[in-house]
């Protein structure tokens, strides 16, 4: 009886467990396929710090800034996609060409947009107005890119989610290029609102962002303040993007230099991020590099050096390395003369790795990636009092300023790339040395054309590591349509088959009508300019 009275036991524990396991199993198999690891939710802090290091690292550093480089012959393609685009063989023209950089900037867009959508209406975000003007001003950043590079393209209908999480709009509609400007200059004085003259705080109950902003949180008490800045840069830029369409010329010329003025004071404000270590962060330009060794010194790029007898060739360039060992670390040589940098000539170069110098900033493994420099800044208010005529003296120092600035930024990668990579070189680009090759060469330059010579010194400048390659090939474009012939490329492909703009995203040309018509078979990338560079669209 003992031994039954225990089966007994047995049986009706197993009966009670078995009935409180089933009454579980409902609401674990729930939570199956749930990875508390990716939560369906996050605070909007923690969204920043996403949307910041992948608006830099994507949208400046990624895709958009590699075939600008080479469209604008910063760099010169010599091998897979590169080399295609170089020659124009179909690269510029395919849906697959930017996919990726596609992707990422609208994932960017829907970032920013789900940011100020809980900072406004979450009641643990509300408050928080710092984080919401952070977002604010990458949504703008991120919607300007997108224009500038697609022209017409989906914009308001992007990112916008139902509750469950999933896209409202699976096919969300064309806007064009001005309308979303219009959203763009919106969404900037709506965070300088927000950011409240630099005062600013972060007041919600979900905590402020802090430093989960790795551009600026390092500081949380100047960080209000280098957003405000920053959004003013970008006031300046987009304000002269948009100068071929102004009402009044005039007056935009002189808000850009009260944008200006409310800008950076000097190269330790600008907005960059500046979190690679050469360890496990590295700068996009170098991992790129590393893994496709796709790019070679540009001709024309170092005939415009040649031509001012400009110290930033030969050294910031190196010889070829036929070893090829260059990518793992050594090998390469800094080139001590133009000769020796044998660059690659732009549209017929060989299709070869290692026969061609290279730019050494190609190996800067931590040079920090720019969203907008001060460098641009100065330019931006050398070419507004250039235009306002009147105040060439000013327009001469404030040239003076950017060339100098520009020559810093362009060392310091310089210097990282021998530090880190190349384990030899060395940058003589300081203050002295930028000054002296003003006086001696830029100045009678500026004297004779002083907005061509300005145009010329900033397309300069944009060469680099940086990620400034777009604004580069977005100024060319915008000068172009103002018949502004001042930057002379030499890819002879360009007499019919320069890329006035990017082609859509392969992932909407195959999924959304309104993409697809407008890509058709690509070719309009070589006939249709942008909006604000004289196309329609």
């Amino acid at each position: 009886m003992k031994k039954y009275k225990s089966i007994g036991k047995l049986l009706a524990v197993s009966f009670l467990t078995a009935t409180i396991a089933s009454a579980c199993t409902e609401d674990a198999m729930d939570k199956i396929n749930e990875n508390p690891n990716n939560p369906l939710d996050a605070p909007a802090k923690f969204l920043i710090t996403d949307l910041g290091v992948s608006t830099a690292f994507s949208t400046v550093g990624g895709d958009f800034s590699l075939y600008s480089s080479v469209y604008i012959e910063h760099e010169t393609g010599i091998s897979n996609q590169l080399y295609r685009a170089e020659v124009r063989s179909g690269e510029p023209t395919t849906a697959t060409t930017y996919n990726n950089a596609w992707i990422n900037v609208y994932s960017n867009i829907k970032n920013a947009k789900i940011v100020i959508k809980k900072c406004e209406e979450d009641p643990s975000e509300k408050g928080n107005v710092v984080t919401e003007a952070i977002a604010k001003i990458l949504l703008a950043y991120n919607g300007a890119v997108a224009a500038d590079v697609f022209g017409n393209t989906p914009y308001s209908q992007t990112g916008i989610l139902n509750p469950d999480g999933t896209p409202m709009y699976m096919q969300p509609k064309m806007d064009t290029q001005e309308s979303i400007y219009q959203e763009v200059m919106q969404n900037l004085d709506d965070a300088i609102t927000l950011l409240n003259n630099g005062t600013a705080k972060d007041t919600g109950l979900s905590g402020a962002v802090g430093s989960k902003d790795l551009i600026y949180g390092s500081n949380t008490s100047t960080q209000a303040s280098m957003w405000l800045k920053t959004a003013y840069a970008l006031k300046a830029r987009y304000t002269m993007r948009l100068l071929n369409k102004s009402a009044n010329k005039t007056t935009d010329l002189q808000n850009i230099l009260t944008y200006v003025s409310k800008s950076f004071a000097n190269a330790s404000e600008e907005c960059k991020l500046a979190v690679y270590d050469a360890d496990s962060q590295l700068n996009p330009l170098w991992s790129f590099s590393y893994s496709r060794n796709s790019l070679a010194a540009s001709a024309s790029l170092i005939e415009k050096f040649v031509e001012r007898n400009d110290p930033r060739a030969p050294q910031a360039f190196l010889e070829p390395d036929p070893t090829g060992y260059i990518t793992y670390g050594y090998g390469a040589t800094q080139a001590t003369d133009i000769a020796g940098i044998k660059a690659a000539p732009n549209g017929t170069p060989q299709e070869l790795q290692n026969n061609y110098g290279m730019s050494m900033i190609s190996w800067a493994m931590s040079a920090p990636t720019l969203l907008i420099s001060y460098h641009e800044v100065k330019f931006l208010e050398a070419e507004a009092l250039c235009r306002l005529g009147g105040r060439l003296g000013e327009a001469k120092t404030a040239l003076k300023d950017a060339v100098t600035a520009g020559f810093e930024n362009l060392g310091n990668s310089i210097i990282d790339a021998a530090d880190t990579w190349i384990y030899d070189g060395d940058s003589d680009l300081g203050a002295d040395v930028a000054e002296a090759y003003f006086t001696d060469e830029v100045e009678r330059l500026f004297d004779a054309n002083p907005l061509q010579e300005t145009m010329i010194q900033k397309y300069l400048a944009f060469f680099g590591a940086s990620g400034e390659s777009l604004e580069a090939y977005n100024d060319y474009r915008r000068l172009k349509g103002a018949g502004e012939n001042f930057i002379v490329l030499k890819n002879p492909q360009n007499s019919s088959k320069f890329p006035l703009r990017f082609g859509y995203g392969a992932d909407d040309v195959l999924a959304n009508p309104e993409v697809k018509a407008a890509f058709g078979d690509g070719q309009y990338v070589y006939s249709e300019a942008v909006w604000w560079a004289g196309g329609n669209k």
